[in-house]
């Protein structure tokens, strides 16, 4: 019977030397405390290839960060970098700020978002959503709960919010300001930048 174990090594090595590029870049313009430890798969995902370029990350408690990839996409190792720093900027944020409410994750992702625009800033930014109108739809959505418990889903919108929102904050700040701002920030930065 045929079968085909993916990532193969010639992928993986691709991909590893392309993840080390990017926190070495980030180790450049940030630190973070916690040891961070990047796991690196395969993913047959079609929203993944669709949506975001091939490669999708998610960070976990502990400095622990999955990326999964698909060499198979159209230019996910330009997305690869990208991605895997935000989230190390994820990792970073989350050193210095406990996420209990959902305007910390907004300000979280804010953050990664920033510093994945300072480290590569030519590169795909698979994250963010790009239709206005659910981005709009999405800040409406949570803008009168933005005290209540991080129950926000990782989507694209929210994660397009927080990229708007980070714009609006950071036009006269710099991003290490995000990590004093409050739940009233939030709101009228994500007013200002999505009304």
């Amino acid at each position: 019977m045929p079968y085909a174990v993916r990532p193969t090594e010639a992928e993986l090595s691709e991909a590893r030397a392309l993840v080390g590029v990017a926190i070495d870049a980030c180790e450049r313009v940030e630190t973070v405390e916690t040891p961070l430890r990047v796991a690196l798969g395969w993913t047959d995902s079609e929203a993944v290839a669709e949506e975001r370029m091939g490669v999708d990350g998610t960070t976990f408690p502990d400095g622990e960060v999955e990326l999964a990839f698909n060499a198979a996409t159209a230019g996910w190792d330009d997305a690869i970098g990208p991605v895997a720093a935000q989230q190390y900027g994820r990792v970073a944020f989350g050193d210095r700020v406990d996420v209990a409410f959902r305007w910390q994750r907004l300000l979280r992702e804010a953050y990664a978002d920033r510093l994945a625009t300072e480290t590569h800033p030519d590169g795909p930014y698979p994250w963010r959503a790009s239709d206005d109108a659910a981005l709009s739809e999405r800040w409406g959505a949570i803008r009168e709960e933005l005290g209540e418990r991080d129950d926000l889903p990782a989507d694209r919108a929210t994660t397009g919010v927080a990229s708007r929102i980070g714009e609006e904050l950071l036009d006269e700040r710099d991003r290490s300001a995000l990590l004093d701002l409050d739940c009233g920030a939030v709101r009228e930065a994500g007013d200002a930048a999505l009304h």
